[in-house]
């Protein structure tokens, strides 16, 4: 884990423009979706977070195979003693660790100007297990998914981010939406 965390940070580093942009992206997307929700109910922090890594963490890692395939460097990977998808598992910490402190960082600075504006649920230590597992268990499928989606077809970043603006917009996770979700369903499971 340690050596993934390693190479990713130096990935960071060589290509730094575009991690400063980056950075800054989802800044100004955590943000702007504080202020797009301005309802008189504040924003689920836990589910907001929820999103943010499931579809950040897929999409760090198809940005990241994608450009391994276009450089040929994923041919390297399939040669090594551990399958391509296992290796991506592995990568999966190292984009979460990565998604999470943009994540907090941006709350952190966004709190400074919407105190007030999203809640924390009271969970129990069985509720916060069940919803790391549920979570886990999503995230997981979905992650394989999208790296068995890019390995076949090579470019699919596009449909990525299709997938990522429904999920924004119709998993209930951030936007409320009038019809059964997935928040719905994480609802029902810690009964919040």
């Amino acid at each position: 884990m340690f050596s993934e965390m390693k190479r990713y940070m130096t990935y960071r580093v060589r290509y730094l423009f575009d991690s400063i942009c980056d950075v800054i992206y989802s800044f100004i997307f955590i943000t702007g979706i504080i202020v797009i929700v301005d309802s008189k109910a504040p924003i689920n922090i836990l589910y907001f977070f929820t999103y943010y890594l499931i579809t950040n963490v897929i999409l760090l890692a198809n940005e990241e195979l994608e450009y391994e395939i276009r450089t040929n460097q994923y041919m390297n990977i399939k040669t090594t003693k551990q399958t391509p998808l296992m290796i991506y598992i592995y990568r999966s910490g190292t984009y979460f660790i990565w998604s999470a402190l943009i994540f907090l960082m941006s709350i952190s600075l966004a709190q400074i100007f919407f105190k007030g504006k999203w809640l924390f649920p009271t969970l129990t230590v069985l509720e916060v297990i069940l919803m790391l597992m549920v979570n886990g268990v999503v995230a997981l499928v979905l992650y394989i998914l999208a790296i068995k989606l890019t390995e076949r077809f090579k470019r699919v970043s596009v449909f990525l981010h299709l997938m990522n603006t429904l999920m924004l917009f119709y998993s209930g996770l951030v936007f409320p939406v009038p019809f059964f979700t997935y928040a719905n369903v994480l609802d029902f499971i810690v009964g919040i």
